[in-house]
């Protein structure tokens, strides 16, 4: 289930407020110098997994956007989990076995994380994501949303 789109919705207008400015700090944190830009939602809505499983999202990454946000509702031990993918394509060629899974390290081709309800991953959107099969024991839900930068000349 996706919702309508959740940008009109003023009763969601802290809620956008707030993630931009968070999603500013971060940019900002990763380095790059967006002073003279503006941050624009292109893309804002609730994403409901089914109660008859078998909901997931396949491998894919969110073009023409600089950062995306899930912020999670409703969601367990039980339910689907966000795994983030290395977008390094060179080295899947020469991909060696890893010395020890349970520790995140450069070598690693993707990372799974376990959220719960009101935790906020945020990421550059070139950056491939997915999400796992979830089997529908438990309700899960959360906000998606995709953010761009355009110069402030526009505005």
């Amino acid at each position: 289930y996706h919702s309508r789109p959740l940008e009109p919705d003023e009763n969601f207008r802290f809620f956008h407020d707030y993630m931009a400015k968070k999603a500013r700090w971060c940019l900002d944190d990763m380095g790059y110098d967006i002073d003279n830009y503006n941050l624009i939602y292109t893309e804002s809505w609730v994403q409901e997994f089914s109660f008859n499983g078998a909901g997931h999202h396949w491998f894919h990454t969110h073009s023409n956007n600089h950062i995306s946000g899930f912020y999670f509702v409703e969601c367990s031990d039980k339910t689907s989990k966000p795994i983030f993918h290395d977008p390094r394509q060179g080295r899947m060629m020469l991909n060696l076995p890893i010395k020890d899974h349970s520790k995140l390290c450069p070598a690693m081709e993707r990372q799974i994380f376990s959220v719960k309800p009101g935790t906020l991953l945020l990421f550059n959107s070139w950056l491939p994501h997915q999400f796992s099969v979830d089997n529908g024991i438990d309700p899960f839900r959360f906000i998606h949303f995709n953010l761009t930068c355009y110069p402030d000349k526009y505005f």
